[in-house]
């Protein structure tokens, strides 16, 4: 079982599940409330990111689904959810700046690597055991 897509608002997950039964896709809802409630909540400065774990999520049941689940939400014009979203568009779309930096500390990280490797050589050269 995978999830699949998240949202905080029912009518979403209830389109969505309908979707999928249309195409023979056997899904699960989780995080979904028993008492009635707003479809909607509204966004809020005081509930950090986290409260999207809160959100009702929904799963496919099969692991030979999962593929065939993902291209049904592509051709909706829905992104399927994945964990760490967030990190994973930030590093799409690194600026020229960013990528420059990143290159510029691996590089680092390189020389710094080689100058130590170089550095025991020669310790271990000059006290006879090479």
């Amino acid at each position: 079982m995978r999830q699949i897509y998240s949202s905080p608002r029912p009518e979403n997950i209830d389109r969505l599940v309908a979707l999928m039964a249309e195409h023979g896709i056997e899904t699960i809802i989780h995080n979904r409330s028993n008492y009635d409630r707003p479809g909607h909540r509204r966004f809020s400065y005081l509930e950090p990111d986290t409260a999207r774990t809160n959100w009702e999520q929904v799963w496919v049941s099969r692991p030979d689904d999962y593929t065939r689940a993902r291209e049904v939400m592509r051709d909706m014009g829905l992104e399927p959810s994945v964990k760490f979203e967030a990190d994973l568009t930030a590093w799409r779309n690194r600026t020229p700046a960013e990528k420059r930096k990143r290159t510029v500390a691996w590089t680092r990280h390189l020389v710094l690597l080689a100058v130590l490797i170089v550095a025991t050589f020669v310790a271990l050269r000059n006290l006879g055991w090479m």
